[in-house]
């Protein structure tokens, strides 16, 4: 069972990491199908997307979890408002898109990393910035051999500052603050 999970979750992994890289030839054909259709501004979409994820995260901690700690909450407002901050500052569209596609690469590669590798939190973490690092590295590579994309090293550390959202996220908010509350509460009882 443990190994069907490590393979699932690697198996997500990497059918997400090539949708992102196998979509990148696609993207302007889509946009300009999209602008071509639509008189919705597509900024808002992403702001609309980004809304609905924020919203199913508070429904899940409030009704699924039943969290009551304030601490996540305040994670969960802090990191809302930073990325709402980031991506209302991007001028294309399709750089505020980032914010959401690296947020869910960092979910799928910290549950790969987690469920494979036995070893310290910390480096999980590395490791899924690093997994984040490769795959936004090889996504500019592949724009900046493309004649009609652009690759830039700006947009490398970008993804990696939506990784590095989307990992706080799931670290303070949705999954490790239990186990790091558990200890605390352990300790502080024994002690």
């Amino acid at each position: 069972m443990q190994n069907k999970e490590k393979g699932r979750a690697w198996r997500f992994l990497i059918i997400y990491s090539l949708i992102i890289i196998l979509t990148l030839p696609l993207m302007p054909l889509l946009l300009k199908f999209y602008y071509n259709n639509s008189s919705f501004p597509l900024s808002w979409v992403c702001y609309i997307l980004s809304a609905l994820l924020g919203i199913y995260i508070f429904v899940y901690l409030i009704f699924i979890k039943g969290e009551q700690r304030g601490i996540v909450y305040f994670w969960f407002i802090l990191l809302s408002f930073i990325s709402a901050f980031l991506i209302l500052r991007q001028k294309l569209p399709a750089e505020k898109f980032h914010f959401i596609e690296y947020g869910f690469l960092s979910y799928f590669s910290y549950s790969a990393v987690e469920k494979s590798l036995e070893i310290g939190q910390l480096l999980h973490y590395t490791f899924v910035g690093l997994i984040v690092l490769i795959i936004s590295s090889i996504d500019e590579f592949i724009q900046y051999l493309l004649p009609n994309r652009v690759g830039e090293f700006s947009d490398i550390f970008l993804n990696l500052i939506s990784g590095v959202l989307g990992l706080m996220t799931i670290v303070l908010v949705l999954r490790r603050h239990e186990k790091w509350n558990f200890k605390f509460r352990g300790t502080h009882e024994s002690g």
